[in-house]
Order: structure tokens, then sequence, then C-alpha cells
């Protein structure tokens, strides 16, 4: 393209000079067409930019040979061109318009699409793939570090959750609930968020493989540093997609590090391992279930605020008492005063009264305030 776009320019001002100077030529029909050639080159966008600087060239060739050669040698650089364009586009493609590399992509001209090869050129000739490389790498060392840290920030009370659940196991063992709840018992397995268990695997990769991210160190090793380095990118892009596929998440919080589950043995009936516990039964068994593991974990953290204050009694409101049995409200009193912990039910259904300590009833008179009358204290 280059060495077409030479004897364009050379060329060319010997063609005008002979024009222009009057030189006989056997056709005056074809001297005008040959003419009218020239000048409709010479106003069209091909015509080169430095034409008027460039000096006489002499040839014996033909008019009409050199015609050909120019026709010829104009039509192969616009194929050039139009290839070169299609390759800068092809090579484009592989990128972002944000890139690392700091590539432009708004080019348009001629004089755009050379730009940008030039600079590409630099950039090889240069080495800076590698000093990208290089840089990136340190990048990915930097971020999978943070991350290492941020998690093992999170899940250090891992220790203190399985401890937590050990004591209220233990608290059931030691103090059942006389009722048909046989059995409550707890446990945290691995969590199943899709982002907490990506982040669990890169803070293992950086475990085992810190040393060998980044540049190069005295404990780094040579061979796998590579390899380390392409796994910890993989890792960060597999974490990259799983945020974007739930951008309207905010955090990461201790309750995404495990999953509580539940199982419970009321009369003969086995739940087995269940996530919910609304699994266990019907609304009444429910409720009864989750004010049994309520109580019992407020009792934990009431042993130890006692180990500190002293023992202490500990009042507690506990809603939907009418969808249990009598028998199971007075079962969940006694659980719960064994503890030192009072309930405070409310229930549109008259229940034993013999069960509470103190048995009000409540009303609206007409200006909508509500009379509180004791009806009944046991001593």
């Amino acid at each position: 393209c280059e060495s077409s776009t030479f004897l364009i320019v050379a060329v060319i001002p010997s063609f005008w000079r002979f024009f222009t100077k009057g030189k006989q030529i056997r056709s005056k029909a074809s001297y005008d067409i040959r003419i009218s050639k020239v000048k409709g080159f010479l106003s069209s966008e091909s015509r080169p930019k430095n034409f008027d600087s460039i000096l006489p060239f002499e040839t014996v060739k033909s008019l009409s040979d050199i015609f050909e050669s120019l026709r010829d040698r104009l039509m192969n650089y616009q194929r050039c061109e139009e290839s070169f364009r299609k390759t800068v586009n092809d090579f484009k493609g592989n990128f972002s318009s944000v890139n690392t590399l700091g590539f432009e992509f708004d080019i348009s001209s001629i004089a755009d699409y050379r730009n940008f090869a030039v600079k590409l050129s630099d950039f090889i000739s240069n080495n800076m793939i590698e000093i990208m490389r290089t840089r990136t790498n340190e990048m990915y060392a930097d971020i999978i570090q943070r991350i290492s840290r941020e998690v093992s920030d999170l899940i250090q009370h891992g220790a203190d959750i399985r401890k937590t659940i050990n004591d209220i196991n233990k608290d059931f063992r030691d103090n059942n609930f006389a009722g048909v709840i046989k059995e409550i018992e707890l446990r945290a397995v691995e969590s199943n968020d899709r982002i907490m268990q990506q982040l669990l695997i890169i803070k293992s990769f950086d475990d085992n493989h810190g040393q060998d991210l980044g540049e190069l160190n005295l404990f780094s090793d040579i061979e796998n540093r590579d390899k380390t380095n392409e796994r910890a990118a993989k890792m960060l892009m597999t974490l990259g997609d799983l945020m974007d596929a739930e951008s309207k998440r905010e955090r990461v919080t201790l309750a995404d590090t495990f999953k509580l589950e539940f199982k419970v043995k009321q009369n003969d009936q086995d739940t087995n391992w269940v996530e919910k516990l609304t699994n266990v039964g019907s609304d009444g068994t429910d409720i009864l279930v989750k004010a049994i593991v309520n109580i019992m974990l407020i009792n934990v953290f009431k042993r130890k605020a006692s180990s500190r204050f002293g023992d202490f009694t500990l009042h507690c409101m506990m809603d939907e008492i009418g969808k249990l049995h009598p028998n199971n409200v007075a079962g969940i009193l006694a659980f719960a005063n064994a503890r030192n912990i009072r309930l405070i039910n409310s229930s549109p259904t008259t229940y034993n009264a013999s069960a509470y300590r103190y048995t009000y009833s409540l009303s609206k008179d007409a200006k909508s305030n509500t009379i509180v009358k004791s009806l009944l204290t046991i001593r």
C-alpha cells in the first residue's frame, strides 16, 4: 500500500505538467478524456495531501499503461485499507471500551486507525504486555489477599456460633420440655450461599498459594507462578459473575457463613434435619418449637450475663399463644420459669388461670382507652 501511494503521488505531477504544457497528441477527443480523468482524480478524495510538493517523475510508458497501473494500484490500496480497518476492528473486539491496556476505541478516520496501529506496535515493541501482566498479577494478588482477610474476619466467630448451638442443645437435654416435644437439636452446616462458597474457595486458595501470587519473591515457586496467577484470575472472574447475578445484594453477613438446621422429635415422630421450623408440623407445633428454641437461646445469653452480674429474672413477651394447646401453654410457662424467664402472653381464649401467676383482662372504653383489670394473682 505504501509503494502504491508513492507511485501515485510521484507520477501524477508529471501527467499534469505534460497535459498543461499543450504537448501534441494524436486525438483531441482522447486528450479531453484524459484531461477530464486527471482533473476528476485531482478533485477526488484519493488525491494525495502532499500532491503539490511532489517532484516530476520521468517515464517512457504510455499514458494508457500508466493509468491502468494507477487504477490497479488504487484498487489494491483500497483493498488494503479495507482489510486494515477490518483487522483493527477484529482486534478491538477482544476488549471493552474501558480496558486495562488503555486502548482507544473512538476511531473513525483512516488516520485514527493508523494511530491505533502505531500505538499498538509501540506497545508490543516496548514489552508493555509483560509490564501490564505483572501489574495485573499484583492487582489480583492484592484483591485475593483482601478477600481472604475479610472472610477470615467474618468466619472467625464460627467457634462462638458452634459453642452457642452446643449450649442450646445441652440446655434442652438438662431441662427438657414436659409435653409432646421430646427432643430438639440444632446444628450448623456448610452454607449453600453461592457467593459465600466462592469467597471460601478464594480464602482457601490464598492460604495454600498466597506466596506464589503477584511478583516473584524468595518464597515464590517460579514453575507454578503463572498457573497460580491464572487460577486467581479465573476465581475472581467467577466471583464477579456471581455478584452480577445478585446485583441488588449489598453485603455478605455472618448469617451467610452457615446454615442452621433443626431436628425435632414430637411423641414418636422425628422430622430429621430440616432448615425451617415451618417444616416441623402443624401451626401450633411450629409455634411451640419456635418458642422453646427462643427461650433456650435467651437463656444461653442470660447465663453469660449472669456470670458477670449474678442471676436475674428476665421478662419476655410471646405472641400467638392462642394457637397452642392448653397443655402446651402450661408446659412452655414451666419451661421458661425453670430458667428464671417470665413470659408475658396475650390471648383471646381463656386458659387455665392457675398456670399463670398474674391474670389481667384488657378492654376498651368508649374513648378507646385501654382498661386493665386484675383478675387473679397466685402467690
